[in-house]
C-alpha cells in the first residue's frame, strides 16, 4: 500500500497520509513520499493543495516503532527530519494555498505539519499535542517555530513541557486552526472553503506567501536546521532507547 495518496480534481491537488492502521505515523517511506507528492502538486500548477490523513486521523507523528527498531536512531532521525523539513519548506514556498484538514489527532511532527499550512481546518473532536517530551526529544517539523509564533512563548513552553492535549476550541482561540466543524459538516464546509479560495485571483498567491514568510516566518530554514540537529543528537543518546522502551511498556 502506498504511504501517500494523491488525487487531482480540477486545480485542487489532495495529498493523503495513508497509513491508517498506524494512525498515519510518519516513517521514512511516508516522509520521502510526502515530499515527492508536494513536488507533484507544484508541477501540476494546482491552486489549492489539501493535506489530510486517511482513516479520520491526521497523523500520530513520528513512527516510534521505526525508531525503536533502529540500531542507530540518531542517524535515522536525522534523515527523517531532513525529509520532513524539506516538505515544510516546500509548503511555505509553493505557489498554492495549502490547506490542512485535521481529524482525530495531530501529534508531534503531525502537529508541526498542520501548523505549517496556510489554512488549517479541524474536526471538532480532534486534538493536538506536542508529545516530543514524552520520549525525551525536542520538536522537529517546525513545531517549535510555528507554535511559538502563533501562540506565544509561554504557551509554547506549556504545551511542550506538560505535553497536554489541545482541544480544537482552544486551538482556534490561540490561532492554531482557522475553522472548526463537527464531523458531519466537515466535508461540505471544506468544499465551500476551497470554492471560495479558487474564486480569488490566484496570481496574488506567490506574493501573498512571500509577505507572510517575510513577516512571520523569517529564519525558518535556519531554525529547521537547529531542530534537526537537536532531535538527532538526543535520539543518539542511550537515554532515548530507554525512554522508548518505557513508553511502550506503559502502553
Amino acid at each position: 500500500m502506498n504511504t501517500i495518496g494523491e488525487t487531482v480534481t480540477g486545480s485542487v491537488f489532495t495529498i493523503i497520509l495513508n497509513r491508517p492502521d498506524k494512525k498515519n505515523a510518519m516513517n521514512s517511506e511516508l516522509l520521502n513520499d510526502l515530499y515527492r507528492a508536494l513536488e507533484n502538486a507544484e508541477n501540476s500548477k494546482a491552486s489549492v493543495v489539501v493535506i489530510r490523513g486517511a482513516g479520520h486521523t491526521f497523523s500520530a507523528g513520528g513512527d516510534l516503532l521505526e525508531f525503536k527498531s533502529s540500531d542507530d536512531a540518531g542517524t535515522l532521525i536525522d534523515r527523517m527530519a531532513l525529509a520532513l523539513h524539506n516538505s515544510i519548506k516546500k509548503i511555505r514556498q509553493i505557489d498554492a494555498i495549502v490547506v490542512a484538514i485535521v481529524e482525530g489527532a495531530a501529534v508531534g511532527a503531525g502537529f508541526g505539519l498542520a501548523l505549517a499550512c496556510d489554512i488549517t481546518v479541524a474536526e471538532q473532536k480532534a486534538i493536538m499535542n506536542m508529545a516530543y517530551r514524552r520520549v525525551g526529544l525536542t520538536p522537529d517539523g517546525g513545531g517549535s517555530f510555528f507554535l511559538s509564533r502563533l501562540a506565544g512563548a509561554k504557551r509554547f513552553s506549556e504545551f511542550y513541557l506538560l505535553s497536554r492535549n489541545i482541544t480544537m476550541t482552544e486551538a482556534q482561540k490561540l490561532g492554531l486552526v482557522n475553522f472548526v466543524y463537527p464531523q458531519e459538516e466537515l466535508e461540505s464546509k471544506v468544499a465551500q472553503l476551497i470554492d471560495s479560495l479558487q474564486a480569488l485571483p490566484m496570481e496574488t498567491i506567490h506574493y501573498f506567501k512571500e509577505l507572510v514568510n517575510a513577516s512571520f516566518y523569517k529564519g525558518l530554514e535556519e531554525h529547521l536546521d537547529r531542530e534537526r540537529l537537536f532531535v538527532a543528537t538526543l535520539a543518539g543518546k542511550t537515554q532515548f532507547k530507554e525512554r522508548l522502551e518505557n513508553f511502550f511498556l506503559k502502553r
